[in-house]
């Protein structure tokens, strides 16, 4: 009887330890599956924030770049001088780019993007420094084309007064007549001139002019060239040849006659004569007398009838 007390006594020790075992693998259980609850927890927070991380890298990556390539197309040909720049700052934004999709090296990342934050910058700053470098040479052109403007409209305006003074000069040292009178004559006994109207009688042509006084023209011999135009407009000239024509504004004339002047710059009285040939007759009309003096210059015109 005292054997089964003492054997019924050891089962329920063995029950009571098995039940004590049991109590503490549920307990052990119980934590486990509360700390793989929390592990997971934390691992989808770690997740989360990192996704978070990458979002803010990648904004920030776009956000840089596209100031950038703004800026690029804002400075316009003045970016190409930095050509070697921008293709680091573009390479660096593709590599971070890379690493944020492929793999996570949250350092690598930082110091990548804080490398290419710095590189820009630099970029920046060079552009304004170049832009304004090119702003101050355009302005510099600028005043200098203006100045150039000027002294070229200047030395027009000089080039225009010279001329109108040459001209002036020129028009003042001009020979200039007056008196200006013309007649036909013929010889009576002694070779004494009379004045006739009758072209049968006629044998000279005579002209009288009076050169004026003027300091400005050096004095010597001038010559003043003498052309008469019969009634039918034909000019009386003893030949054709380049000996009995002049110049006349780049025009080529024929003279009746060549007439030598000796002048001293004060007023000068002349007088010229045509001949005619015995073997021509003057016919009736109106005869037209020019005169030009040795620059081809007309200064005198006068005419005469004849019956």
């Amino acid at each position: 009887m005292d054997n089964q007390n003492n054997k019924n006594g050891k089962n329920r020790t063995l029950l009571y330890a098995l039940l004590a075992a049991l109590a503490l693998a549920l307990v052990f259980v119980i934590i486990l599956a509360s700390k793989n609850s929390s592990i997971k927890g934390n691992l989808q927070q770690l997740e989360a924030e990192k996704e978070m991380q990458r979002q803010d890298f990648q904004a920030e990556v776009d956000s840089l770049m596209k100031v950038h390539n703004e800026l690029k197309e804002s400075y316009g040909e003045l970016s190409q001088e930095l050509a070697e720049k921008d293709s680091i700052i573009q390479a660096d934004a593709v590599e971070i780019k890379k690493l944020l999709d492929s793999q996570w090296d949250y350092n690598r990342i930082k110091k990548k993007l804080a490398s290419l934050q710095t590189i820009s910058q630099k970029y920046v700053r060079q552009m304004d420094s170049l832009y304004t470098v090119n702003r101050e040479l355009v302005a510099e052109n600028e005043r200098i084309r203006e100045e150039f403007q000027a002294e070229r409209r200047q030395n027009s305006s000089l080039t225009k007064q010279k001329e109108e003074l040459t001209n002036k000069v020129n028009q003042a040292a001009t020979m200039k007549i007056s008196n200006y009178t013309a007649q036909a004559v013929r010889f009576k006994g002694g070779g004494k001139e009379t004045p006739t109207d009758r072209a049968e009688r006629a044998e000279r042509i005579r002209l009288d002019f009076t050169v004026a006084a003027n300091d400005l023209i050096q004095p010597g011999t001038k010559l003043f060239y003498v052309r008469i135009a019969d009634p039918r407009r034909a000019i009386i000239s003893k030949g054709t040849g380049d000996e009995y024509a002049f110049q006349s504004n780049g025009e080529t004339l024929q003279f009746t006659e060549k007439v030598r002047v000796n002048y001293d710059g004060k007023e000068t009285a002349v007088r010229a004569y045509y001949t005619k040939p015995d073997a021509y007759e003057m016919m009736p009309g109106t005869y037209f007398i020019d005169v030009y003096e040795q620059g081809g210059k007309l200064i005198g015109q006068t005419a005469i009838d004849l019956k």
